[in-house]
């Protein structure tokens, strides 16, 4: 039971993270300045961050979402 559950979680956190990977590239296709990409629920601070070019990218430690934060979105 625990197995599946844990199983159930990696599985939704993969899809999650290729859904926003769409955003993402999507929005850098179209030109649009991308603010932050972050993997995980933004409650707490995150585990980890790093810049690169525009884009800062977080990862949060409650794996459950993921979002992508467009320039000019409130």
């Amino acid at each position: 039971m625990i197995i599946t559950a844990l199983v159930f979680l990696l599985i939704l956190s993969v899809l999650v993270l290729i859904h926003e990977a769409g955003h993402y590239f999507v929005a850098k296709k179209f030109g649009i300045k991308v603010e932050e990409f972050g993997f995980g629920f933004p409650l707490t601070p995150p585990i980890w961050q790093k810049k690169h070019g525009e884009t800062l990218y977080s990862f949060y430690p409650i794996l459950i979402g993921g979002f992508v934060k467009l320039y000019g979105e409130d």
